[in-house]
Protein backbone atom coordinates (compact mmCIF):
# COMPACT_ATOMS: atom_id res chain seq x y z
CA UNK A 1 0.00 0.00 0.00
CA UNK A 2 1.32 3.43 -0.99
CA UNK A 3 0.82 6.48 1.25
CA UNK A 4 0.04 9.10 -1.38
CA UNK A 5 -1.13 11.54 1.27
CA UNK A 6 2.29 11.49 2.94
CA UNK A 7 4.07 12.34 -0.32
CA UNK A 8 1.54 15.11 -0.96
CA UNK A 9 2.09 16.69 2.47
CA UNK A 10 5.88 16.40 2.18
CA UNK A 11 5.79 18.30 -1.09
CA UNK A 12 3.63 21.00 0.51
CA UNK A 13 6.43 21.77 2.94
CA UNK A 14 9.22 21.63 0.35
CA UNK A 15 7.73 23.22 -2.78
CA UNK A 16 6.48 26.79 -2.36
CA UNK A 17 4.80 27.19 -5.77
CA UNK A 18 3.00 23.89 -5.37
CA UNK A 19 1.80 24.82 -1.87
CA UNK A 20 0.44 28.14 -3.14
CA UNK A 21 -1.55 26.44 -5.89
CA UNK A 22 -2.98 23.91 -3.41
CA UNK A 23 -3.97 26.72 -1.03
CA UNK A 24 -5.74 28.49 -3.89
CA UNK A 25 -8.10 25.51 -4.20
CA UNK A 26 -9.74 26.61 -0.92
CA UNK A 27 -10.73 29.95 -2.46
CA UNK A 28 -11.73 28.69 -5.90
CA UNK A 29 -15.20 29.65 -7.15
CA UNK A 30 -17.81 26.93 -7.73
CA UNK A 31 -21.29 26.81 -9.22
CA UNK A 32 -23.69 23.88 -9.08
CA UNK A 33 -26.37 22.87 -11.55
CA UNK A 34 -29.20 20.53 -10.54
CA UNK A 35 -29.76 18.36 -13.61
CA UNK A 36 -32.46 16.21 -12.01
CA UNK A 37 -30.90 12.78 -11.52
CA UNK A 38 -27.39 14.22 -11.18
CA UNK A 39 -25.49 17.42 -10.40
CA UNK A 40 -22.88 19.22 -12.46
CA UNK A 41 -20.40 21.60 -10.87
CA UNK A 42 -18.45 24.37 -12.59
CA UNK A 43 -15.04 25.36 -11.25
CA UNK A 44 -13.41 28.68 -12.16
CA UNK A 45 -9.71 27.81 -12.34
CA UNK A 46 -7.51 30.27 -14.31
CA UNK A 47 -4.41 28.15 -13.64
CA UNK A 48 -5.77 25.48 -15.98
CA UNK A 49 -5.69 27.75 -19.04
CA UNK A 50 -2.37 26.26 -20.15
CA UNK A 51 -3.77 22.73 -20.10
CA UNK A 52 -7.21 23.57 -21.51
CA UNK A 53 -5.71 25.61 -24.32
CA UNK A 54 -2.84 23.26 -25.10
CA UNK A 55 -2.13 22.52 -28.75
CA UNK A 56 -2.26 18.75 -29.15
CA UNK A 57 -1.21 18.33 -32.78
CA UNK A 58 1.92 16.24 -33.44
CA UNK A 59 4.02 19.25 -34.48
CA UNK A 60 3.25 21.23 -31.32
CA UNK A 61 3.89 18.24 -29.05
CA UNK A 62 7.22 17.51 -30.75
CA UNK A 63 8.31 21.14 -30.30
CA UNK A 64 7.98 21.21 -26.50
CA UNK A 65 9.87 19.39 -23.78
CA UNK A 66 7.92 16.61 -22.12
CA UNK A 67 7.07 17.78 -18.61
CA UNK A 68 6.60 14.18 -17.40
CA UNK A 69 10.10 12.99 -18.30
CA UNK A 70 12.46 12.98 -15.35
CA UNK A 71 15.05 15.27 -16.92
CA UNK A 72 12.44 18.00 -17.47
CA UNK A 73 10.71 17.88 -14.08
CA UNK A 74 11.59 20.37 -11.30
CA UNK A 75 14.31 19.04 -9.02
CA UNK A 76 12.06 19.67 -6.01
CA UNK A 77 9.41 17.30 -7.39
CA UNK A 78 9.84 13.99 -5.56
CA UNK A 79 8.83 10.62 -6.98
CA UNK A 80 7.79 7.35 -5.41
CA UNK A 81 7.93 3.99 -7.18
CA UNK A 82 4.61 2.19 -7.61
CA UNK A 83 6.08 -0.75 -9.53
CA UNK A 84 8.85 -1.32 -12.05
CA UNK A 85 6.99 0.73 -14.67
CA UNK A 86 5.19 3.62 -12.94
CA UNK A 87 5.99 6.32 -10.41
CA UNK A 88 3.85 8.59 -8.25
CA UNK A 89 4.17 12.41 -8.33
CA UNK A 90 2.13 15.33 -7.05
CA UNK A 91 0.38 17.23 -9.83
CA UNK A 92 1.96 20.73 -9.88
CA UNK A 93 -1.30 22.24 -11.20
CA UNK A 94 -4.00 20.59 -9.07
CA UNK A 95 -7.69 20.71 -9.93
CA UNK A 96 -8.84 18.85 -6.80
CA UNK A 97 -7.39 18.01 -3.41
CA UNK A 98 -4.77 15.27 -3.30
CA UNK A 99 -4.23 15.54 -7.07
CA UNK A 100 -1.44 13.15 -8.16
CA UNK A 101 0.11 12.11 -11.47
CA UNK A 102 1.23 8.54 -12.25
CA UNK A 103 3.57 8.60 -15.29
CA UNK A 104 5.34 5.68 -16.91
CA UNK A 105 9.08 5.72 -16.33
CA UNK A 106 9.65 5.66 -20.09
CA UNK A 107 8.46 8.13 -22.71
CA UNK A 108 5.63 6.05 -24.20
CA UNK A 109 2.47 7.19 -25.97
CA UNK A 110 -0.76 7.41 -24.00
CA UNK A 111 -2.63 4.09 -24.26
CA UNK A 112 -4.57 2.09 -21.71
CA UNK A 113 -5.00 -1.48 -22.96
CA UNK A 114 -1.43 -2.77 -22.36
CA UNK A 115 -1.46 -1.20 -18.89
CA UNK A 116 -5.02 -1.79 -17.66
CA UNK A 117 -3.76 -4.33 -15.10
CA UNK A 118 -1.41 -1.70 -13.66
CA UNK A 119 -4.29 0.78 -13.48
CA UNK A 120 -6.52 -1.71 -11.69
CA UNK A 121 -3.81 -2.76 -9.24
CA UNK A 122 -3.12 0.88 -8.31
CA UNK A 123 -6.76 1.22 -7.26
CA UNK A 124 -5.93 -1.02 -4.30
CA UNK A 125 -2.34 0.18 -3.90
CA UNK A 126 -3.58 3.76 -3.40
CA UNK A 127 -6.87 3.12 -1.53
CA UNK A 128 -7.30 6.77 -0.45
CA UNK A 129 -7.63 7.93 -4.07
CA UNK A 130 -9.77 7.55 -7.17
CA UNK A 131 -7.67 6.96 -10.29
CA UNK A 132 -8.41 8.46 -13.69
CA UNK A 133 -7.17 8.16 -17.26
CA UNK A 134 -7.56 10.64 -20.10
CA UNK A 135 -7.44 9.03 -23.53
CA UNK A 136 -4.96 10.59 -26.00
CA UNK A 137 -7.87 12.35 -27.75
CA UNK A 138 -9.98 12.96 -24.67
CA UNK A 139 -8.20 15.44 -22.43
CA UNK A 140 -4.63 14.18 -22.04
CA UNK A 141 -2.37 17.25 -22.10
CA UNK A 142 0.63 14.95 -22.61
CA UNK A 143 -0.59 12.31 -25.09
CA UNK A 144 3.03 11.52 -25.91
CA UNK A 145 3.82 10.27 -22.37
CA UNK A 146 1.69 7.54 -20.80
CA UNK A 147 0.26 8.59 -17.46
CA UNK A 148 -2.67 8.18 -15.10
CA UNK A 149 -3.87 10.62 -12.45
CA UNK A 150 -5.45 10.29 -9.01
CA UNK A 151 -7.45 12.53 -6.68
CA UNK A 152 -8.50 12.06 -3.07
CA UNK A 153 -11.73 10.08 -2.80
CA UNK A 154 -15.09 11.75 -2.30
CA UNK A 155 -14.69 14.76 -4.60
CA UNK A 156 -16.10 13.49 -7.90
CA UNK A 157 -19.90 13.69 -8.25
CA UNK A 158 -20.34 10.14 -9.55
CA UNK A 159 -18.84 8.74 -6.34
CA UNK A 160 -22.03 9.60 -4.46
CA UNK A 161 -24.44 9.53 -7.42
CA UNK A 162 -23.63 5.94 -8.36
CA UNK A 163 -25.52 4.84 -5.24
CA UNK A 164 -28.78 6.40 -6.46
CA UNK A 165 -28.61 6.77 -10.25
CA UNK A 166 -30.77 4.46 -12.34
CA UNK A 167 -28.86 1.64 -14.04
CA UNK A 168 -29.35 -1.01 -16.70
CA UNK A 169 -27.49 -4.31 -16.24
CA UNK A 170 -25.38 -5.28 -19.26
CA UNK A 171 -23.72 -8.40 -17.81
CA UNK A 172 -23.84 -10.10 -14.42
CA UNK A 173 -22.19 -13.23 -13.02
CA UNK A 174 -21.80 -14.10 -9.33
CA UNK A 175 -19.80 -11.27 -7.71
CA UNK A 176 -19.21 -9.41 -11.01
CA UNK A 177 -21.36 -7.05 -13.02
CA UNK A 178 -21.29 -4.46 -15.76
CA UNK A 179 -24.05 -1.87 -15.87
CA UNK A 180 -24.88 1.36 -17.67
CA UNK A 181 -26.00 4.57 -15.96
CA UNK A 182 -29.39 5.77 -17.23
CA UNK A 183 -30.47 9.43 -17.60
CA UNK A 184 -27.00 10.62 -16.68
CA UNK A 185 -26.39 13.23 -19.38
CA UNK A 186 -23.47 11.26 -20.81
CA UNK A 187 -22.80 7.56 -21.26
CA UNK A 188 -21.14 5.84 -18.31
CA UNK A 189 -20.50 2.11 -17.94
CA UNK A 190 -19.71 0.77 -14.47
CA UNK A 191 -17.75 -2.45 -13.92
CA UNK A 192 -17.68 -3.95 -10.40
CA UNK A 193 -15.66 -7.08 -9.61
CA UNK A 194 -14.11 -8.80 -6.60
CA UNK A 195 -11.05 -9.98 -8.54
CA UNK A 196 -8.75 -7.68 -10.55
CA UNK A 197 -8.42 -10.24 -13.35
CA UNK A 198 -12.18 -10.24 -13.88
CA UNK A 199 -12.31 -6.44 -13.89
CA UNK A 200 -9.58 -6.48 -16.53
CA UNK A 201 -11.49 -9.05 -18.59
CA UNK A 202 -14.70 -7.02 -18.51
CA UNK A 203 -12.78 -3.89 -19.52
CA UNK A 204 -11.06 -5.62 -22.42
CA UNK A 205 -14.41 -6.90 -23.72
CA UNK A 206 -15.86 -3.41 -23.52
CA UNK A 207 -12.76 -1.97 -25.19
CA UNK A 208 -13.24 -4.28 -28.19
CA UNK A 209 -16.92 -3.40 -28.44
CA UNK A 210 -16.09 0.31 -28.48
CA UNK A 211 -13.49 -0.30 -31.18
CA UNK A 212 -16.15 -2.02 -33.28
CA UNK A 213 -18.49 0.90 -32.70
CA UNK A 214 -15.85 3.35 -33.95
CA UNK A 215 -14.86 1.05 -36.79
CA UNK A 216 -11.18 1.41 -35.94
CA UNK A 217 -8.35 -0.62 -34.43
CA UNK A 218 -7.06 2.47 -32.62
CA UNK A 219 -7.81 3.07 -28.95
CA UNK A 220 -11.48 4.05 -28.62
CA UNK A 221 -12.06 7.51 -27.24
CA UNK A 222 -12.73 7.35 -23.51
CA UNK A 223 -12.16 8.60 -20.02
CA UNK A 224 -11.65 5.98 -17.32
CA UNK A 225 -11.93 6.05 -13.53
CA UNK A 226 -11.12 3.38 -10.98
CA UNK A 227 -11.17 2.83 -7.25
CA UNK A 228 -11.15 0.01 -4.68
CA UNK A 229 -13.83 -0.03 -2.00
CA UNK A 230 -15.05 -2.69 0.46
CA UNK A 231 -13.45 -5.61 -1.34
CA UNK A 232 -14.50 -4.61 -4.86
CA UNK A 233 -12.71 -3.05 -7.81
CA UNK A 234 -14.76 -0.39 -9.61
CA UNK A 235 -14.08 0.87 -13.13
CA UNK A 236 -16.17 3.62 -14.71
CA UNK A 237 -15.80 4.06 -18.46
CA UNK A 238 -17.09 7.20 -20.18
CA UNK A 239 -17.01 6.59 -23.97
CA UNK A 240 -16.39 9.75 -25.97
CA UNK A 241 -17.21 11.05 -29.44
CA UNK A 242 -14.51 13.72 -29.43
CA UNK A 243 -12.40 15.90 -27.14
CA UNK A 244 -13.60 19.46 -27.70
CA UNK A 245 -17.07 20.79 -28.64
CA UNK A 246 -17.74 23.25 -31.44
CA UNK A 247 -17.66 26.25 -29.07
CA UNK A 248 -13.92 25.75 -28.60
CA UNK A 249 -13.29 26.42 -32.29
CA UNK A 250 -15.51 29.51 -32.63
CA UNK A 251 -14.16 33.04 -32.84
CA UNK A 252 -15.05 36.25 -31.02
CA UNK A 253 -17.86 36.17 -28.45
CA UNK A 254 -18.95 32.71 -29.58
CA UNK A 255 -15.62 31.22 -28.42
CA UNK A 256 -15.72 29.22 -25.16
CA UNK A 257 -12.74 27.48 -23.59
CA UNK A 258 -14.54 24.17 -23.14
CA UNK A 259 -11.96 21.37 -23.24
CA UNK A 260 -13.50 18.45 -21.30
CA UNK A 261 -11.17 15.87 -19.82
CA UNK A 262 -11.94 13.14 -17.32
CA UNK A 263 -12.72 15.44 -14.36
CA UNK A 264 -15.12 17.47 -16.50
CA UNK A 265 -16.89 14.32 -17.71
CA UNK A 266 -17.07 13.14 -14.09
CA UNK A 267 -19.19 16.22 -13.32
CA UNK A 268 -16.79 19.09 -12.53
CA UNK A 269 -16.43 21.43 -15.51
CA UNK A 270 -13.09 23.19 -15.13
CA UNK A 271 -13.33 26.63 -16.75
CA UNK A 272 -10.21 28.84 -16.99
CA UNK A 273 -12.10 31.94 -18.20
CA UNK A 274 -14.38 33.87 -15.84
CA UNK A 275 -16.83 34.83 -18.59
CA UNK A 276 -17.38 31.17 -19.47
CA UNK A 277 -17.88 30.36 -15.78
CA UNK A 278 -20.28 33.26 -15.13
CA UNK A 279 -22.43 32.68 -18.22
CA UNK A 280 -22.64 28.87 -18.11
CA UNK A 281 -26.18 27.46 -18.32
CA UNK A 282 -27.79 24.02 -17.98
CA UNK A 283 -28.60 24.07 -21.68
CA UNK A 284 -24.96 24.73 -22.54
CA UNK A 285 -23.81 21.87 -20.31
CA UNK A 286 -26.20 19.45 -22.02
CA UNK A 287 -25.08 20.70 -25.43
CA UNK A 288 -21.39 20.18 -24.61
CA UNK A 289 -22.05 16.66 -23.27
CA UNK A 290 -24.13 15.78 -26.32
CA UNK A 291 -21.23 16.79 -28.59
CA UNK A 292 -18.38 15.03 -26.78
CA UNK A 293 -20.13 12.04 -25.22
CA UNK A 294 -22.62 9.39 -26.34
Amino acid sequence: MINAEQLFHEQLTEWDEFRQRVEQLDTIKLRSFDMGDYTIYAQYNPARAISSGAKLDAKSIAARKCFLCQENRPSVQKQQDLNERFILLVNPFPILKGHMTIPHKEHKVQEILPFIDDFISFCKTIPTHTLLYNGPQCGASAPDHLHFQAVSKGQLPFESEMQSVSTRVLSECKENKMEEFVNYGRKCIHIQCEQPAMASSYFQQLYKQLQMREGSESEPKMNLFGFYEKGDYHLLVFPRKKHRPSQYFEEGEAYKMFSPGAIDIAGILVLPRKEDFDNLTKEEILDVFSQVSY
